[in-house]
């Protein structure tokens, strides 16, 4: 009876051991799965902070990304050169988000560019050809209704105002000791006009010898001022009151008509575009009064 009772105790006995185990082993699983999961938080939380880094430093070196300026295209006639920048300059300063590229060129040049294909960016077309710009509408390049005459410019004799010898038009002829400079016909619209007028002139016996030609209108004024030659032709706008030259007169009218520029745009130019809005500009009051500074008839 007593061997009985002491083997049930020590049956209860282990089972109890056994329990106490099992229960030890259960909450050793479960702080090891929470380990496990306060690590995989811990990692997750520690690559989002260093991605949040990353993306702050990026956003830091990169600048903001600025909007396009809206670009007008000009082909202009090389002699507007001095006040189409300074009335571009100004354009610019007041309207912010446009700039203006500028192509100058001798007129000729220009308007085969255009036929050909050769300039195909153009906005608004500056020249003084008649022709040019008939033979431009007929290819549908310029729109007829917005092509107009804004400018007259004119060719005239001048001198260097130290020199007396020179006092009127026809003193230049029949007079070998005179020496004569004009702007290199190929590439000025003085020196197109004044080979022109010239060449009307023949008869006159001026010696073609004693002419002498110069690269652009800067030299041009610069030799006859030092007296390098005695006169020249040039355009009346090539010429202000700082330059030591006078004017003689201006081409006789019976040979050469003043000659005007006009303005055009392109036929693909919409009403409210930056095109549109300098094409204005450039007959608004303010500019018209900058062409009459610089010698121009308006």
């Amino acid at each position: 009876m007593i061997r009985k009772n002491v083997l049930g105790w020590a049956l209860l006995l282990s089972l109890c051991v056994i329990l106490a185990a099992c229960s030890n082993n259960d909450e050793s699983s479960d702080n090891e799965s929470e380990t496990d999961e306060t690590q995989e938080t811990e990692k997750s939380t520690e690559e989002e902070a260093e991605d949040a880094i990353e993306e702050a430093d990026q956003s830091v070196g990169e600048e903001p990304v600025a909007e396009e300026d809206e670009v007008v295209h000009i082909t202009a006639e090389q002699s507007l050169e001095d006040v189409m920048d300074e009335l571009i300059a100004l354009f610019e300063e007041n309207n912010e988000g446009i700039k203006v590229d500028v192509q100058y060129g001798h007129t000729e040049k220009l308007t085969e560019d255009l036929i050909e294909g050769n300039d195909q960016d153009m906005d608004i077309y500056f020249s003084s050809d008649d022709a040019g710009y008939e033979s431009l509408v007929e290819a549908g390049i310029l729109n007829q209704l917005a092509t107009k005459y804004l400018l007259i410019n004119e060719l005239v004799l001048v001198t260097g105002t130290d020199n007396e010898d020179i006092n009127r038009y026809n003193d230049i002829f029949n007079n070998d000791d005179v020496s004569l400079t004009i702007v290199d016909p190929e590439h000025s619209l003085s020196g197109t006009y004044a080979e022109e007028l010239l060449n009307q002139e023949e008869e006159k016996n001026l010696n073609a010898d004693s002419i002498e030609t110069a690269a652009d209108a800067e030299t041009a004024v610069k030799n006859i001022a030092q007296g390098d030659t005695d006169a020249g032709f040039l355009l009346r706008t090539d010429i202000s009151d700082d330059d030591g030259l006078r004017i003689i007169s201006r081409a006789p009218r019976s040979i050469l008509e003043p000659f005007v520029y006009g303005l055009g745009l392109s036929d693909s130019v919409e009403d409210g575009s930056a095109a549109r809005a300098f094409y204005d500009y450039l007959q608004s009051s303010e500019a018209l009064e900058i062409f009459t500074n610089y010698g121009y008839i308006v």
